[in-house]
């Protein structure tokens, strides 16, 4: 499949829940993309580790003024991933985090996180590239579409801080609650395009702001009230 070189990154992603630090390819995977869209919740202060198969794509292209001149990709190299929480790290499959179009190979994100929240994460990639089929490049790119909520391991309620509210559960399966210290029905949900979501609020109780989440297929949406929003995770 062919795409713009500067550079949308695709992997194919399928996550394993595995012992300490360690992760298992699946060799089933034949076609690149990403799946799943979204990373499993964590729960504060128990052990996390989450297997990722990685397939790179092959042909894509670069634009050099109006013509499209095609590449080939080698390899991709993960050399960093930021905004996981502290207490966690990675460490993957292939000891220099190499990553090829032929090849699936894996990655495990893995820790123990004692505060709960949204952690946005920024996969830091370099890709190994052959310009026309002959000029080696290389570039820089990164992936910033993951998130990782970390839910308290009881309630599995996530505190939005200096908001005035909070969201639970995340992830949420029928039904999303959301506690609004000044609680009005303006709230609405969204996916990450923006798109609004035929879902409307309900008051339930003392600042309880309720949607009915059961025809929502699994993925990440946003909640929004004005200039409030937070990430939340409909998982089945």
């Amino acid at each position: 499949m062919v795409r713009n070189f500067f550079f949308t990154t695709s992997f194919l992603f399928l996550g394993f829940a595995l012992n300490a630090q360690t992760c298992t390819p699946d060799f089933a995977l034949k076609k690149s993309g990403f799946l799943p869209a979204v990373l499993p919740a964590a729960s504060a202060n128990n052990f996390y580790n989450q297997g990722v198969s990685v397939l790179t794509f092959r042909d894509t292209y670069r634009m050099v003024g109006i013509i499209k001149v095609p590449i080939q990709v080698d390899s991709i190299k993960v050399t960093g991933i930021a905004g996981l929480p502290s207490g966690f790290s990675y460490r993957c499959q292939h000891p220099r985090c190499v990553y090829l179009w032929d090849t699936v190979r894996c990655i495990s994100i893995y820790g123990t996180a004692t505060k709960t929240g949204t952690y946005p994460l920024k996969i830091y990639l370099k890709a190994f590239a052959k310009l026309a089929g002959s000029t080696a490049i290389t570039q820089n790119d990164s992936i910033s579409s993951y998130t990782l909520d970390v839910v308290d391991n009881t309630s599995g309620k996530v505190e939005v801080t200096g908001k005035g509210f909070s969201l639970f559960p995340n992830p949420a399966d029928n039904t999303l609650t959301i506690v609004d210290q000044n609680p009005t029905e303006n709230w609405y949900i969204t996916d990450l395009s923006g798109r609004k979501i035929n879902a409307k609020p309900y008051v339930s109780g003392n600042q309880h702001i309720c949607f009915e989440t059961v025809a929502l297929a699994q993925g990440v949406y946003i909640a929004t009230d004005g200039n409030r929003s937070a990430r939340f995770v409909i998982q089945r």
